[in-house]
């Protein structure tokens, strides 16, 4: 519940000189030229794979922060360009759900009637028509390796552009270079589309339950739809992604807080946009305490449904005296109004150096 002192002068202005310092969106002009970049990479890889005749791309989907419009900059120095790209692998109309469990995982079984491919035999679980999804992965990071990135060379406005592969969780992570200076990084992640005529996205990618286990289930992936829920988010000049960039920034100022992922973030920006109708710019900083609220509330519960599956529970795995902890500063912090403007206005000192303004606009 919004209090006085939530929507202030002093407060909104406080909030607004946080968000400008601490929670700024990457350079423009760096993020469309990464993005002219990639639209180089893309169809090399695509190329690559294909000649080794086990990944067929179907297409590629983008997602994540940047193209979301909710990345920060790591720091006034380093802009931090992360781009998420789905490798949709051709096949995914060839194989059905089966098992799927609350947390979103399921498995893979590859249809009587299917097309045979080299891909499924590779990657099927032994005796069975399963496909497993950490052999799809280390298969697919096999191939990536076999498409040699590092020989990658592309003239770029007068600059030089190379790459390098990297192992990186779910997900294969290639750090491209300008004139041997990181620009940016590439997560990219094999993904099948199960999606049938009935128009029923059903998209799955490889990741396991717990960090080094060897599953065989895929997470359904509902990344699509968050992507559209941003899209047009802030048609009418609202706040809403002003509240969750401020969010991140707060978050890791915050050694206590750390622990919350952007999934989590999210998740409390738009339960707070389905309760609230008004995110006019001059109610910024009532909206941010009111998606601080809502995770505070979470938190309260010891439960976080995800939006878009909600027989998962974000904070599953979570210990009990974390979430107990977290709850309390938030609710301590959400309470007393000098002790908010007092940690914002000292992160705003602490990261934002002098000229840091001219390097990060």
């Amino acid at each position: 519940m919004s209090k006085e002192w939530h929507k202030s002068e002093e407060f909104q202005r406080c909030c607004r000189e946080f968000h400008d310092a601490c929670a700024r969106q990457p350079c423009g002009k760096n993020v469309d030229e990464a993005k002219e970049v990639l639209e180089l990479i893309k169809p090399y890889i695509a190329e690559k794979m294909a000649g080794q005749r086990i990944f067929e791309l179907k297409r590629y989907e983008h997602r994540g922060s940047t193209y979301e419009g909710v990345k920060i900059a790591k720091s006034p120095t380093d802009q931090d360009l992360e781009f998420d790209v789905m490798f949709v692998m051709t096949g995914g109309r060839d194989l059905e759900c089966h098992d799927m469990e609350l947390g979103g995982f399921a498995k893979l079984q590859v249809k009587s009637n299917a097309k045979p491919r080299e891909l499924f035999q590779k990657t099927k679980e032994k005796d069975t028509s399963y496909i497993s999804a950490m052999k799809t992965k280390n298969l697919f990071y096999s191939h990536l390796v076999g498409c040699k990135l590092e020989e990658f060379r592309k003239d770029f406005k007068g600059n030089s552009i190379t790459c390098e592969l990297m192992h990186h969780g779910p997900a294969t992570q290639v750090d491209v270079y300008r004139d041997q200076e990181k620009f940016f990084s590439l997560d990219l992640s094999p993904l099948f589309d199960l999606s049938g005529e009935t128009g029923k996205e059903e998209m799955y990618v490889a990741k396991a339950k717990k960090k080094g286990s060897n599953d065989i289930q895929w997470l359904r992936s509902y990344s699509l739809d968050e992507k559209r829920k941003f899209d047009g988010m802030d048609r009418d000049n609202g706040c809403r992604k002003m509240v969750l960039r401020t969010m991140k920034a707060f978050v890791k100022s915050r050694s206590e807080l750390s622990w919350l992922t952007s999934q989590h973030l999210k998740t409390a920006l738009f339960r707070t946009i389905d309760a609230q109708q008004s995110w006019k710019q001059e109610e910024f900083s009532q909206r941010f305490m009111d998606t601080l609220g809502t995770l505070e509330e979470c938190l309260d519960k010891r439960t976080m449904p995800s939006y878009f599956q909600p027989g998962t529970d974000l904070f599953e795995n979570y210990k009990e005296e974390t979430m107990e902890a977290t709850k309390c500063r938030s609710y301590r912090l959400s309470n007393n109004g000098p002790l908010m403007t007092k940690l914002l206005s000292s992160s705003i000192s602490k990261w934002k150096p002098a000229n840091s303004v001219s390097q990060i606009v």
